[in-house]
Protein backbone atom coordinates (compact mmCIF):
# COMPACT_ATOMS: atom_id res chain seq x y z
CA UNK A 1 0.00 0.00 0.00
CA UNK A 2 1.51 3.71 -1.19
CA UNK A 3 2.48 6.39 2.05
CA UNK A 4 -0.46 8.37 1.35
CA UNK A 5 -2.80 5.38 1.57
CA UNK A 6 -1.60 3.86 4.69
CA UNK A 7 -1.89 8.07 6.09
CA UNK A 8 -5.92 7.51 5.09
CA UNK A 9 -6.51 4.23 6.99
CA UNK A 10 -4.20 4.75 9.98
CA UNK A 11 -6.03 8.22 10.63
CA UNK A 12 -9.38 6.83 10.02
CA UNK A 13 -10.10 9.25 6.79
CA UNK A 14 -10.94 6.33 4.46
CA UNK A 15 -14.30 5.54 6.67
CA UNK A 16 -15.33 9.25 6.11
CA UNK A 17 -15.14 9.42 2.50
CA UNK A 18 -18.94 9.51 2.14
CA UNK A 19 -19.31 5.48 1.62
CA UNK A 20 -21.13 4.23 4.38
CA UNK A 21 -21.13 0.42 4.47
CA UNK A 22 -24.73 0.05 3.33
CA UNK A 23 -24.48 2.26 0.78
CA UNK A 24 -21.51 -0.20 -0.38
CA UNK A 25 -23.15 -2.98 -0.16
CA UNK A 26 -26.28 -1.57 -2.05
CA UNK A 27 -23.80 -0.36 -5.22
CA UNK A 28 -22.44 -3.83 -5.03
CA UNK A 29 -25.66 -5.65 -5.13
CA UNK A 30 -26.58 -3.11 -8.15
CA UNK A 31 -24.21 -3.90 -10.04
CA UNK A 32 -24.59 -7.88 -9.54
CA UNK A 33 -28.18 -7.50 -10.58
CA UNK A 34 -26.64 -5.47 -13.85
CA UNK A 35 -24.46 -8.24 -14.50
CA UNK A 36 -26.73 -10.75 -14.35
CA UNK A 37 -29.25 -8.84 -16.37
CA UNK A 38 -26.88 -8.07 -18.82
CA UNK A 39 -25.33 -11.85 -18.83
CA UNK A 40 -29.40 -12.90 -19.29
CA UNK A 41 -30.68 -10.57 -22.53
CA UNK A 42 -29.84 -12.86 -25.25
CA UNK A 43 -26.65 -11.15 -26.70
CA UNK A 44 -23.21 -11.97 -27.07
CA UNK A 45 -19.31 -10.39 -28.21
CA UNK A 46 -19.17 -12.60 -31.15
CA UNK A 47 -15.67 -13.47 -30.18
CA UNK A 48 -17.04 -16.92 -28.96
CA UNK A 49 -19.11 -18.59 -31.05
CA UNK A 50 -23.39 -18.98 -30.57
CA UNK A 51 -24.94 -21.48 -29.08
CA UNK A 52 -27.65 -23.18 -31.38
CA UNK A 53 -29.77 -25.64 -29.76
CA UNK A 54 -30.28 -28.14 -32.47
CA UNK A 55 -33.69 -29.97 -33.17
CA UNK A 56 -35.17 -26.92 -31.26
CA UNK A 57 -33.63 -23.26 -32.54
CA UNK A 58 -35.03 -22.21 -36.05
CA UNK A 59 -33.57 -20.67 -39.02
CA UNK A 60 -34.29 -17.14 -38.58
CA UNK A 61 -34.56 -16.55 -42.68
CA UNK A 62 -36.55 -19.57 -43.49
CA UNK A 63 -38.32 -20.56 -39.98
CA UNK A 64 -36.75 -24.25 -40.23
CA UNK A 65 -35.93 -25.86 -37.05
CA UNK A 66 -32.07 -26.54 -37.25
CA UNK A 67 -31.16 -30.09 -37.30
CA UNK A 68 -27.33 -30.51 -38.83
CA UNK A 69 -24.73 -28.28 -37.29
CA UNK A 70 -22.71 -28.89 -40.53
CA UNK A 71 -24.27 -26.48 -42.53
CA UNK A 72 -25.67 -24.26 -39.86
CA UNK A 73 -24.49 -20.98 -39.64
CA UNK A 74 -24.75 -17.34 -37.64
CA UNK A 75 -23.69 -13.94 -37.40
CA UNK A 76 -23.55 -11.73 -34.82
CA UNK A 77 -24.49 -7.88 -34.75
CA UNK A 78 -22.67 -5.27 -33.26
CA UNK A 79 -25.10 -5.22 -30.57
CA UNK A 80 -24.52 -8.55 -30.07
CA UNK A 81 -27.93 -10.06 -31.40
CA UNK A 82 -27.42 -13.42 -32.82
CA UNK A 83 -28.90 -14.77 -35.76
CA UNK A 84 -28.82 -18.46 -36.12
CA UNK A 85 -29.52 -20.40 -40.43
CA UNK A 86 -29.74 -24.02 -41.20
CA UNK A 87 -27.65 -23.19 -44.21
CA UNK A 88 -24.53 -20.80 -44.79
CA UNK A 89 -26.93 -19.85 -48.36
CA UNK A 90 -29.58 -18.87 -46.34
CA UNK A 91 -27.44 -16.72 -43.76
CA UNK A 92 -25.69 -15.03 -46.91
CA UNK A 93 -29.10 -14.53 -47.95
CA UNK A 94 -30.40 -13.31 -45.30
CA UNK A 95 -27.60 -11.00 -44.81
CA UNK A 96 -28.19 -9.53 -48.36
CA UNK A 97 -31.95 -8.81 -48.21
CA UNK A 98 -31.85 -7.37 -44.51
CA UNK A 99 -28.52 -5.18 -44.89
CA UNK A 100 -28.20 -5.43 -41.71
CA UNK A 101 -24.76 -5.17 -39.81
CA UNK A 102 -22.64 -7.51 -38.53
CA UNK A 103 -20.16 -7.86 -36.24
CA UNK A 104 -18.69 -11.55 -36.79
CA UNK A 105 -20.05 -14.51 -39.59
CA UNK A 106 -19.70 -18.12 -38.10
CA UNK A 107 -20.20 -21.18 -39.94
CA UNK A 108 -19.25 -24.93 -39.32
CA UNK A 109 -16.08 -27.14 -40.50
CA UNK A 110 -18.16 -29.32 -42.71
CA UNK A 111 -16.20 -32.56 -41.91
CA UNK A 112 -15.28 -32.12 -37.63
CA UNK A 113 -18.96 -29.64 -37.28
CA UNK A 114 -16.57 -27.22 -35.22
CA UNK A 115 -17.36 -23.51 -35.28
CA UNK A 116 -15.12 -21.01 -37.79
CA UNK A 117 -15.21 -17.49 -38.26
CA UNK A 118 -16.48 -17.27 -41.86
CA UNK A 119 -13.75 -14.73 -42.84
CA UNK A 120 -10.95 -17.41 -41.73
CA UNK A 121 -13.07 -20.31 -43.39
CA UNK A 122 -13.04 -21.52 -47.00
CA UNK A 123 -16.25 -22.75 -48.50
CA UNK A 124 -16.95 -25.19 -51.45
CA UNK A 125 -20.21 -24.14 -53.45
CA UNK A 126 -21.88 -27.66 -55.36
CA UNK A 127 -24.86 -28.02 -57.37
CA UNK A 128 -23.94 -31.53 -56.29
CA UNK A 129 -24.35 -31.24 -52.48
CA UNK A 130 -27.44 -31.45 -51.00
CA UNK A 131 -27.40 -29.03 -47.78
CA UNK A 132 -30.57 -27.79 -45.78
CA UNK A 133 -32.11 -25.25 -47.95
CA UNK A 134 -30.53 -26.36 -50.97
CA UNK A 135 -27.52 -23.59 -51.36
CA UNK A 136 -24.72 -25.94 -51.82
CA UNK A 137 -22.53 -24.23 -49.67
CA UNK A 138 -20.02 -25.75 -46.75
CA UNK A 139 -17.32 -24.61 -44.84
CA UNK A 140 -13.43 -25.68 -44.27
CA UNK A 141 -11.17 -24.84 -42.11
CA UNK A 142 -8.57 -24.87 -44.43
CA UNK A 143 -8.04 -24.38 -48.10
CA UNK A 144 -6.32 -27.62 -48.96
CA UNK A 145 -9.52 -29.56 -47.28
CA UNK A 146 -11.71 -27.04 -49.39
CA UNK A 147 -10.19 -27.56 -52.35
CA UNK A 148 -10.66 -31.60 -51.88
CA UNK A 149 -13.85 -30.69 -51.14
CA UNK A 150 -14.17 -29.25 -54.10
CA UNK A 151 -13.25 -31.85 -56.02
CA UNK A 152 -15.36 -34.63 -54.20
CA UNK A 153 -18.38 -32.58 -55.10
CA UNK A 154 -17.51 -31.04 -58.70
CA UNK A 155 -17.58 -27.92 -57.10
CA UNK A 156 -15.71 -24.50 -56.84
CA UNK A 157 -13.64 -23.51 -53.72
CA UNK A 158 -13.75 -19.94 -52.56
CA UNK A 159 -12.82 -17.32 -49.94
CA UNK A 160 -15.97 -15.90 -47.65
CA UNK A 161 -15.46 -12.41 -49.18
CA UNK A 162 -15.88 -13.98 -52.65
CA UNK A 163 -18.67 -16.12 -51.70
CA UNK A 164 -20.87 -12.86 -50.45
CA UNK A 165 -19.16 -10.76 -53.97
CA UNK A 166 -21.29 -13.88 -55.67
CA UNK A 167 -24.33 -13.76 -53.44
CA UNK A 168 -24.17 -10.12 -54.26
CA UNK A 169 -24.47 -10.83 -58.07
CA UNK A 170 -27.02 -13.38 -57.64
CA UNK A 171 -25.42 -16.33 -58.35
CA UNK A 172 -26.29 -18.28 -55.38
CA UNK A 173 -29.81 -20.60 -55.64
CA UNK A 174 -31.08 -22.21 -52.65
CA UNK A 175 -34.66 -22.66 -50.92
CA UNK A 176 -35.27 -26.20 -52.01
CA UNK A 177 -36.05 -27.69 -48.58
CA UNK A 178 -33.21 -30.96 -48.47
CA UNK A 179 -33.88 -31.64 -45.16
CA UNK A 180 -33.99 -35.46 -44.87
CA UNK A 181 -31.65 -36.15 -47.49
CA UNK A 182 -28.24 -37.91 -46.50
CA UNK A 183 -25.35 -35.64 -47.18
CA UNK A 184 -22.54 -38.68 -46.96
CA UNK A 185 -20.31 -38.50 -50.08
CA UNK A 186 -17.36 -40.35 -50.27
CA UNK A 187 -15.30 -37.94 -46.88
Amino acid sequence: MGEFASLLVASGRVASCGLKPLRIAFCGLALLVLWIVSACSGTVSGEEPPVIAYGQDVCNRCGMIIEEPRFAAAYVTPQGDVRHFDDIGDMVAHHQERGEEVHVFWVHDYTTEEWLKASEAYFVISEDLLTPMGSGILAAADQDTANRLAAEWNGESLTFDALLAQAQAGLIEGHDHHHAVPHEHGG
